[in-house]
């Protein structure tokens, strides 16, 4: 697992071993991120970041700032040092490791206007996560006219649960077998 692009490209991320992180595909996060455009100063927020895949390909692709919520300590070291050589490669976005619950919401004070917002939470707690967080007043007030950028699990049926919310704007696209709901939270 490597960043893809930007000025840390090629440096190869470390994934905690025997620990529940899946991160997103090389392939799929490529084509995601390829598909998304221009990062150049654009605040990130990475929930349940896992090894920060998300968040640090955008601090390499010019990010101003990115935000990495994971409540796993463990996972947290693993981001913290993921950080630590992409800046070494020359990235200097603002990067923010917050070892906290993505459902909680402390995070909000340290990124208070988002313009992307990663989720890729364990698939078994996808559905639940996302409908938790649709169902916060306050995610929703924070989020406002910025992308969402949800994985979807791979389950059948999966994609359904995510579509037609009153509080977005989305599609699901869909690169090799992962799929991801790309929204914008409207006012």
């Amino acid at each position: 697992m490597n960043i893809i692009s930007g000025k840390a490209r090629r440096i190869e991320l470390t994934v905690p071993a025997g620990l529940a992180v899946r991160p997103t595909s090389v392939r799929a996060r490529k084509a995601l991120f390829d598909s998304l455009g221009d990062f150049e100063g654009a605040n990130v927020v990475d929930l349940f970041a896992g090894c920060g895949s998300l968040g640090l390909e955008a601090a390499s692709r010019g990010a101003a700032k990115v935000v990495l919520v994971e409540s796993s300590r463990a996972h947290c070291r693993a981001i913290e040092e993921n950080a630590d050589k992409i800046c070494r490669a020359g990235v200097s976005s603002e990067l923010i490791v917050m070892p906290t619950d993505a459902l909680g919401g402390t995070y909000r004070v340290k990124m208070p206007e988002p313009d992307i917002i990663f989720a890729d939470p364990p698939y078994p707690v996808s559905v639940e996560c996302f409908e938790e967080l649709m169902a916060d007043e306050r995610f929703i007030e924070w989020a406002k006219s910025c992308y969402l950028i949800w994985e979807i699990p791979s389950e059948p049926g999966a994609v359904g649960k995510f579509m037609n919310h009153p509080l977005l704007t989305s599609q699901i696209k869909k690169f090799g077998s992962t799929q991801f709901l790309i929204a914008v939270v409207n006012e």
